[in-house]
């Protein structure tokens, strides 16, 4: 009787041993599950914030290539009207000085014909 007794007794300490094992256990893998989970979120987070920094990286540089084409356009513009005034101007003066060389073949003829 005593035997069967210490019998239960050791059957009873090695289970409890195993379920104090087994929670251990478990507890570990919870404790490992919640590190891998928490270096995923960081992960994550990191890869989030990398995304976000290279997406306001190129709506600056997109910034920039739009001033650059705008302030561009308006060089050209400035320079296509300079050019259209200079030849405006240069054909002022070809017309002034066709009317003066018609004006003084005019009066050459006028006094040729005076003479």
């Amino acid at each position: 009787l005593k035997a069967s007794k210490a019998t239960t007794k050791a059957t009873a300490a090695a289970t409890l041993v195993n379920l104090l094992l087994s929670k251990m256990a478990q507890g570990d893998i919870q404790n490992k599950a919640q590190e891998v989970k928490n270096a995923a979120s960081e992960k994550a987070t990191e890869l989030g914030n990398k995304a976000s920094e290279t997406a306001e990286q190129a709506k600056h540089a997109a910034q920039e290539k739009k001033e650059e084409a705008s302030n561009k356009m308006q060089e050209m513009s400035n320079d296509a009207s300079t050019t259209g005034q200079q030849k405006s101007n240069e054909a002022g003066s070809t017309l002034e000085s066709a009317k003066n060389t018609v004006a003084e073949n005019l009066e050459a003829a006028k006094n040729t014909i005076s003479e």
